[in-house]
């Protein structure tokens, strides 16, 4: 077997995405290519290894309520050029898109860019509310994500 001179077994490190804001359809995260629904996605996590993103949905705050929603941050269109109007964040992470009957992971790629970021305190506002209030909410968001980082593997 052949080496090539200078490798010297390091990862490739990926370009982090943690905070920026996307645009893709609600078809892709759902595996349904007909519907053709813009929809703008903060990163909020990326797998250091292959550079897989989890993502939050962003919703126009107007008439939205329920427990589906995070209160705070409200992002204004002042602050973030690529909304139109003050958005409000889902509270599920998107650790993958449909595909069949299997999931795949939700890589940079896949998505647009729109040249907006989160700021660091609407991030962390947004770690901390989608991992919910109640014991059981806070160690089944641990253990989905710590799955999601190892792959799903044992």
């Amino acid at each position: 077997m052949r080496t090539r001179k200078g490798n010297t077994g390091k990862r490739k490190r990926y370009k982090s995405a943690v905070r920026k804001i996307y645009k893709t359809t609600d078809g892709y995260l759902s595996g349904r290519a007909d519907i053709k629904k813009p929809r703008r996605v903060a990163v909020i996590d990326q797998r250091k290894d292959d550079g897989a993103l989890a993502v939050v949905k962003i919703y126009s705050k107007k008439d939205k309520q329920g427990k589906a929603f995070l209160k705070r941050p409200v992002l204004k269109p002042k602050k973030h050029p690529s909304l139109s109007e003050p958005s409000i964040v889902g509270k599920k992470v998107h650790i993958g898109s449909k595909d069949g009957a299997t999931y795949k992971a939700i890589y940079k790629g896949d998505l647009r860019e729109t040249g907006d970021k989160l700021t660091i305190w609407e991030r962390l506002l947004i770690l901390f509310g989608v991992r919910g209030k109640t014991k059981g909410q806070k160690k089944a968001h641990k253990t989905k994500m710590k799955k999601w980082r190892n792959h799903f593997k044992k």
